[in-house]
């Protein structure tokens, strides 16, 4: 190829297409070249080089390989272009396209896993910070029915929150051993005014979620939202 110009073959939009399709095509039709793409969140630029229909090298930014397809075959959006009569600069593939794309998808698969359980686990914290940033109350926790803390907020420091989450424990079975003595079902909620502030408790799946809110709030509208909260709450925990 030394001395050829290269020539664009191919150009097309990821808006049709998949880059796996792409790629395929190339692979199938016996393509020489070098396939260019620009796609991604922040516009990345990436190339795959092909010889005679096979696939010998790939890079997305300073990543090669098969963890440069794991990156550019997630793109949904984004342009390319093949060049033929460009050669290959190296090899970082050593198999053949079919497994280079298998490999990818497994690895983008337990990529997505892997942000997906973060993301769970995350979950209860960005809510219950949310929750107490917009509605106006002290703090909020959810804790394990003994007591353990899962998550907090705290916007005023002035609220003990290990003390609230030390004493929960006591408070929920002291509370159980009521109800099972009148013949009721297990904790389902508790209300508690003291003079400073107001205590919600709500079973949330196998936790407990605490709302500090003060002492003069009006309590229906902080029970509703935390309602909704405990909503939320009890659907991530669920997952």
């Amino acid at each position: 190829m030394m001395g050829v110009e290269p020539v664009e073959d191919l150009r097309g939009s990821l808006a049709f297409t998949t880059l796996t399709d792409v790629l395929q095509f190339l692979n199938t039709t016996g393509r020489t070249g070098e396939l260019w793409v620009e796609g991604g969140p922040d516009k990345q630029t990436s190339q795959v080089y092909f010889d005679r229909g096979a696939v010998y090298h790939a890079q997305e930014g300073t990543t090669t390989g098969i963890d440069a397809l794991v990156a550019i075959i997630s793109w949904v959006e984004g342009t390319f272009i093949f060049s033929t009569n460009k050669a290959c600069p190296t090899v970082t593939i050593e198999v053949s396209l079919q497994n280079a794309l298998v490999e990818a998808a497994r690895r983008l698969d337990e990529r997505r896993r892997e942000i997906a359980e973060c993301d769970q686990k995350e979950a209860p914290q960005r809510l219950l910070s949310s929750f107490a940033d917009s509605s106006g109350v002290l703090a909020a926790i959810l804790t394990a029915r003994d007591g353990s803390p899962i998550a907090s907020a705290s916007p005023d420091e002035t609220v003990k929150m290990e003390e609230l989450g030390t004493g929960l424990k006591t408070l929920i079975e002291t509370v159980d051993g009521l109800g099972r003595a009148q013949g009721c079902q297990p904790f389902g909620g508790l209300f508690i005014e003291y003079d400073r502030f107001q205590l919600l408790c709500l079973p949330v799946a196998s936790a407990v979620l605490v709302v500090v809110a003060p002492g003069r709030a009006q309590l229906g509208v902080i029970r509703h939202k935390t309602q909704h909260l405990a909503d939320a709450l009890a659907k991530v925990l669920r997952v």
